[in-house]
C-alpha cells in the first residue's frame, strides 16, 4: 500500500549541504507544502566540489531547477501542480 501512495506523490528534490540553516528552513517549508499537496521530499547532499554548493538550498521538480538560495514556495507549488496535471494525477477542472 505504501508504494502505491508514494507513487502518487510528486518527487521534490532539495539540494542541501551540512550546516546550512537556510537549507533546514527550506526543508520545513517543503514539509508544510506537503501537508497540502502530495509530495515526496528527497534530500540531496552536495559537497564543495558540486557546482550547486554556493547556491543551496536548491529545489528541483522533474529535473528542472525551480528556485535556489531563498526558496520561493509559490514557484514550487505551481510546478508541483503543473507536474501533477501533466502526469494525469490531478484533474485540472476540479
Amino acid at each position: 500500500m505504501k508504494n502505491k501512495i508514494e507513487s502518487y506523490k510528486t518527487e521534490v528534490f532539495l539540494h542541501t549541504k551540512i550546516g546550512c540553516h537556510i537549507c533546514e528552513v527550506a526543508e520545513q517549508m517543503l514539509k508544510a507544502l506537503g501537508r497540502t499537496l502530495p509530495i515526496k521530499i528527497t534530500k540531496v547532499l552536495v559537497t564543495e566540489e558540486d557546482k550547486l554548493f554556493e547556491r543551496v538550498p536548491a529545489v528541483y521538480v522533474s529535473g528542472e531547477l525551480l528556485t535556489e538560495g531563498k526558496i520561493e514556495l509559490e514557484i514550487v507549488r505551481a510546478a508541483v501542480v503543473q507536474n501533477r496535471i501533466e502526469s494525469g494525477r490531478i484533474n485540472p477542472n476540479l
